[in-house]
């Protein structure tokens, strides 16, 4: 299994590197990448804006870098960058989720047993991660539309996740409530 993280946004909302914002002992990103670490044979980073810094921040000598060059296009990019690198089953979390729980990442997966495709929701917002079984490779890297088309298109299996596996980092306003350690679904 392949773990792809999406790091290589603008953080325009924030005003400055979100994912290299202090969370716990760590930053937002390497939080992110130690929730994925116990699921994923293989953790793909991929990098764009900052990228210097991102890869600098990262304190793991087995992670594979994958410069999205058209960063600036939007998430899309980043999202086929990451595939592209991929050779297996794989998920995807975007880079500023450091509350996503373990059995968010662990119930997804384990509905691939049973789909071709499987993604969290909390309540009826489609959080993270996404989880797709690698014969959606080729299919995905040549789909014109959005993924979440592509996943409406094929059917996928879905489970209810915890706040975590939502509720990002995009604004000051959301990484104070993450940094309580209880962050309030109303900001969602």
């Amino acid at each position: 299994m392949d773990a792809i993280i999406l790091a290589a946004g603008l953080s325009e909302r924030m005003g400055r590197n979100k994912l290299l914002l202090p969370f716990g002992e760590s930053t937002i990103l390497n939080c992110v990448i130690e929730k994925a670490k116990p699921f994923a044979d293989r953790i793909i980073v991929v990098t764009g804006h900052e990228s210097n810094l991102i890869e600098a921040s990262i304190k793991d000598d087995g992670i594979i870098f994958a410069f999205n060059e058209n960063y600036k296009k939007g998430q899309k990019g980043s999202v086929l960058r990451g595939i592209k690198e991929s050779i297996d089953d794989f998920f995807i979390i975007p880079g500023d989720v450091p509350m996503i729980a373990c059995e968010d990442i662990c119930n997804t997966i384990a509905l691939l047993k049973n789909a071709s495709a499987a993604r969290c929701f909390f309540k009826d917002i489609p959080a993270h991660p996404v989880a797709f079984k690698k014969e959606n490779r080729e299919k995905l890297l040549s789909y014109p539309g959005p993924i979440k088309n592509y996943l409406d298109e094929i059917g996928f299996s879905r489970h209810q996740g915890t706040i975590g596996s939502a509720f990002d980092a995009d604004t000051s306003i959301r990484y104070e409530s993450l940094l309580t350690g209880n962050p309030d679904s109303s900001l969602l």
